[in-house]
């Protein structure tokens, strides 16, 4: 129950938009490069990975998906993305993310 909420509480976090009114997931869509998810299917695919203190993603899984043979695509794309760290009181720190994907 603790993870469910922790997650919850992450995925409404994330969908907030920026102190600077522009949402975050633009700019992820086009560093994903997920071209070769073409297709007549919809659906949704989460994944969850760690940000280091470098800004290196560590550890993605994915918690759902909707087609079993998008997961290698689209755990490598995430593999490769690149993040400024997350601060806390001005000091780099590891965080958890939570990424929704949807396929149209």
């Amino acid at each position: 129950m603790k993870t469910l909420a922790c997650l919850m509480l992450m995925g409404s976090l994330m969908a907030q938009d920026l102190p600077n009114g522009k949402s975050q997931y633009p700019k992820l869509k086009n560093k994903l490069n997920l071209t070769e998810l073409n297709s007549d299917e919809v659906g949704k695919i989460s994944v969850q990975f760690e940000v280091n203190e470098i800004g290196v993603v560590k550890n993605p899984r994915i918690l759902d998906t909707f087609n079993v043979r998008w997961n290698t695509i689209v755990l490598n794309a995430v593999e490769n993305l690149r993040f400024s760290p997350a601060l806390q009181n001005g000091t780099p720190v590891k965080i958890r993310y939570f990424l929704p994907i949807v396929v149209r």
